[in-house]
């Protein structure tokens, strides 16, 4: 077996044994999210295995797109099993672990067919505010997305899961396991194209109407940070309109939380 065949193969069952203690953790924590993640982690291991053994009996070579899809879907399932475990506080620390090494996995088989294009693990410039006042949402793990290069903070607590699918939608709504969501595409507001299909599902706890929204976006990472201090957001930047707070920053990316239902 060749150095890379090998990996693959030490990668399958890492992940195989990493889908098993999500689900330990899933029941313990009874988390559902959890078992899910530990489901699509399972058939993760099980396509690199496949991979593996079609290649090692000449069945059919290895193509890098498909190890580097492998990879994008398994950054996504180490960003919702962070989500998960950041809702259950201190309990979900036994699960922390699991989730880094996902990650690692992940940044290890883009490494390993594209290194001179792998992405960072941590990707974007986390922005940090000028103030430690508290605003009024009393938040301070985030969810930091692109949207057609405009950057955007959502307060993680407010965040059901991250998805990249091939999804039934329409120009107003998309249809995810059997559940349908209104769909908010800020690229098409921007008149500027999605590379990938991924939405985060979200809902809006702070609106009169509590609802639940599918926002098409590219997730560039979680970050902790002290709250901020809300202040006018400029009227000449992206999406201002739709702003429902802005905080400004230290490195020149302030924070732009959205107003989801005027999206909408």
């Amino acid at each position: 077996m060749n150095k890379t065949l090998w990996k693959l193969q030490n990668a399958g069952e890492r992940l195989w044994l990493l889908a098993n203690m999500m689900a330990q953790h899933s029941a313990a924590l009874d988390v559902r999210g959890l078992a899910v993640v530990a489901e699509e982690t399972r058939k993760m291991s099980e396509r690199i295995l496949g991979l593996t053994e079609r290649a090692l009996f000449g069945e059919e070579e290895i193509k890098p797109g498909d190890v580097r899809d492998v990879g994008t879907q398994l950054n996504l399932l180490a960003l919702n099993s962070a989500i998960e475990t950041s809702k259950v506080g201190f309990r979900g620390k036994p699960a922390v672990a699991c989730v880094e090494d996902i990650r690692n996995i992940a940044y290890e088989l883009t490494v390993l067919f594209d290194g001179n294009h792998a992405p960072k693990r941590y990707e974007g410039v986390v922005p940090y505010p000028k103030t430690g006042m508290t605003s009024v949402a009393h938040h301070n793990e985030f969810l930091l997305l692109n949207i057609g290069g405009v950057a955007i903070v959502e307060p993680v607590a407010n965040v059901k899961e991250i998805n990249m699918c091939d999804a039934e939608r329409t120009d107003s709504r998309i249809k995810l396991r059997g559940m349908e969501f209104p769909l908010i595409d800020a690229f098409a507001m921007l008149g500027k194209t999605q590379a990938e299909p991924a939405y985060v599902i979200l809902y809006t706890p702070w609106a009169e109407q509590n609802k639940t929204y599918a926002v098409a976006a590219d997730v560039s990472c979680l970050f902790f940070s002290p709250t901020g201090a809300p202040a006018a957001a400029p009227a000449d930047a992206p999406l201002a309109g739709y702003a429902r707070e802005f905080w400004e920053s230290e490195n020149d990316m302030p924070f732009l939380f959205m107003d989801w239902p005027k999206m909408a």
